[in-house]
């Protein structure tokens, strides 16, 4: 339960651990979901657990309360009492800290019902406060046969947990096919390469949900409560610090998205799980800029790959939840526009499932798991004699230069603006939305709050407007593939409508286009300083 480690944490925010001797509420654990519970079995037989010794099986029937108002949940914290076998256990969790840690304590109790005076001895004091004497109640259950062995790996032992089951809330039920490496002594790193030892036999795919989170999402209905995932930098961070504080919620974004890509009802997942890889990206460049990373360019390449495979799922979310619905807001013609979405979110289910494919298939499971491993070793440094030196030096150094760079890029690709085709607008809206990303982490650093804020917005109106009509575009390419694929006369109809007013859109778009980037190229500075011309 109280994994401890002496390293530095891996999928979030690299803070330091307690030393690996001292016990603490805190568990360290690695969790990763199966497409199907046939696989566990898989896993099971693979060479590195196969020989080990020491397998339990057991039934577990978890209950997990709150308050009718969920004081609990929002302050985030959960509360279960596990049966195992005629024994109960108590168990308050926190929302995840650092990294993989994660705040926990247990007690036994006597029965399942909740026993108040343990549960004020388990919840931090000033939440024992809050809760009072709100009455709690059961909302959903947890019924799960959990294979377990402890395994000696890489200098660290880990204990490895195979679940297979259900969770259920009310007539809801979501079956359960995991697996669970929880750190007892050593290093993080071990986790993940455990874990990728283990993807060799079954694809898996790290998840930051927990069976809470499920069991919430199911009772409640919804994808569930939104993490904070911010990139925070700071003037006196060294460019090791900065990246880890990058990659670390940008990985953290990007495990915590993978359950909602496949919904085509959360249009939400994808693009978040987008801008996850976009900062993950930017991150990757940054390494390659300090000649940093013997494989960066190679997971450059693959985060490159699956950003690929979510884009056409992005699109027709966009054409589906913005595009169309702003028509049909404006009173137009309303006849064939049923069969207009109908036909819309068939692609949608079509192309969603394309991403779902792509998320949960080994590569992209893969992926994620050598991301969280180079980043806990802080791979970065891992290129010939000096780079830990030449990480240890300011990021704002190398900040100014990516900025000043990104910025002649977009300068270059800008270059005679009136005369762009579709081609050179589309490269130049990468550019600028590159630009975007390191502007908002790194113009805080660079340049006073107060100028820093004004250029970031100038910059995001140029992007705001560039996307806009990229959107317009792609939506008319979508509509017009539909129409070659066949619409009725009233769902044609529909659709000429649609591609009248993103022809609006398009036309109108270009005096405001113009006069952003006119403003852009007024107004934007990186920070770098400017030599003075000698009177």
């Amino acid at each position: 339960m109280r994994g401890t480690q002496g390293g530095k944490m891996g999928a979030a925010a690299l803070l330091p651990m307690p030393a690996a001797d001292i016990a603490t509420d805190c568990e360290i654990e690695l969790k990763l979901t199966c497409r199907d519970p046939s696989q566990l079995a898989a896993i099971a037989t693979a060479p590195i657990l196969a020989g080990v010794g020491g397998w339990r099986t057991r039934q577990l029937f978890s209950t997990y309360y709150d308050t009718d108002a969920l004081l609990l949940r929002q302050s985030g914290y959960t509360l279960r009492v596990r049966e195992d076998r005629g024994r109960f256990v108590m168990t308050v969790k926190a929302q995840r800290g650092a990294g993989l840690s994660r705040f926990e304590r247990e007690e036994a109790v006597p029965s399942s019902s909740i026993d108040g005076a343990i549960l004020s001895r388990l919840l931090p004091a000033d939440m024992a406060d809050a809760l009072g004497a709100a009455p709690l109640r059961p909302l959903f259950t947890a019924r799960i046969e959990r294979q377990q062995v402890t395994l000696d790996f890489a200098g660290s032992t880990i204990e490895v947990a195979l679940d297979r089951g259900q969770i259920l809330a009310g007539e809801r039920i979501e079956p359960v096919a995991e697996v669970e490496l929880e750190l007892k002594r050593g290093s993080v790193t071990a986790l993940y390469e455990l874990a990728l030892e283990l993807s060799n036999h079954a694809p898996l795919v790290p998840s930051g949900r927990t069976k809470s989170d499920r069991g919430f999402a199911l009772a409640l209905g919804g994808p569930g409560r939104e993490t904070a995932n911010e990139v925070r930098l700071t003037r006196d961070m060294s460019r090791d610090q900065a990246l880890g504080a990058l990659f670390g919620p940008a990985l953290t974004q990007a495990v915590d998205h993978v359950p909602r890509v496949a919904d085509p009802a959360d249009a939400e997942g994808v693009h978040g799980m987008r801008v996850a890889l976009r900062h993950i990206r930017m991150g990757l460049w940054l390494v390659k800029r300090s000649e940093g990373g013997l494989l960066a360019g190679v997971l450059a390449d693959e985060v490159r790959w699956l950003a690929g495979e979510l884009g056409e799922a992005r699109d027709w979310d966009v054409l589906a939840k913005e595009i169309v619905p702003a028509v049909t807001a404006a009173d137009l013609e309303r006849a064939g526009f049923r069969t207009l979405v109908q036909r819309i979110e068939q692609h949608r289910d079509l192309a969603h499932a394309k991403a779902a494919e792509a998320m949960t298939g080994g590569r992209a499971g893969r992926l994620l798991l050598s991301l969280g491993l180079w980043t806990s070793r802080h791979g970065w440094r891992d290129t010939e004699p000096g780079g830990e030196a030449r990480f240890a030096k300011p990021i704002k150094g190398l900040a100014r230069k990516a900025l000043a760079d990104l910025h002649r890029q977009v300068l270059k690709r800008g270059r005679k603006f009136d005369r762009l085709d579709a081609e050179g607008r589309h490269h130049l809206r990468i550019r600028v939305k590159s630009l975007a990303y390191a502007a908002d982490l790194f113009l805080p650093i660079v340049q006073k709050r107060k100028a820093a804020r004004r250029h970031v917005a100038t910059l995001k109106r140029l992007q705001d407007q560039l996307g806009r009509l990229n959107d317009a575009i792609r939506a008319s390419e979508l509509l017009n593939q539909l129409v070659e694929e066949g619409l009725s006369p009233g769902a044609r109809r529909a659709t000429d409508i649609v591609l009248a007013r993103q022809h609006v859109t398009l036309t109108e778009g270009e005096a405001a286009l113009r006069r952003r980037w006119l403003d852009f190229t007024r107004a934007f500075e990186t920070g770098r300083k400017r030599k003075r011309r000698r009177g």
